[in-house]
């Protein structure tokens, strides 16, 4: 990992699965498409993503999935949290399902994408960029 100065853990809901990451330089947003939506039973996915080296697993989740061939999504078979979404096109990058923070306070949502999949009743985070789709 590189050097921290904001340095966080997380897990799951039972504790099985734990990680180290540093912030620094990191977005966070929201996901609003259909995928997200399912996988978290939400009407949107907040995720926090940082570079690869920027993250490490403690005790690494068993449980990988794939909706379609765009991303791996890993989770832990012994409680069923979605943990990381992997992406096909972003090698380098990891992102993280972001309550899995043991703290998330402090972090500001930046954008949220496939707003066009948003919830009539969910309102835009005021001062987040909005994308239709991902970008």
């Amino acid at each position: 990992m590189s050097p921290k100065t904001d340095l966080r853990s997380g897990g799951c809901l039972c504790g099985a699965v734990r990680y180290e990451i540093n912030l620094d330089g990191s977005q966070t947003g929201n996901c609003h498409c259909r995928d997200c939506q399912k996988n978290s039973g939400g009407a949107f996915m907040p995720f926090t993503s940082v570079d690869r080296g920027q993250f490490r697993w403690l005790s690494a989740p068993e449980g990988e999935g794939r909706a379609s061939d765009i991303a791996v999504r890993r989770f832990c078979t012994a409680c069923g949290t979605s943990m990381t979404w992997e992406g096909r096109d972003y090698p380098d990058r990891i992102s993280i399902s972001t309550g899995t923070l043991d703290d998330p306070n402090g972090l500001e949502i930046a954008y949220e994408i496939f707003t066009r999949s948003r919830w009539a009743t969910i309102p835009p985070v005021p001062g987040a960029r909005q994308y239709e789709t991902e970008d």
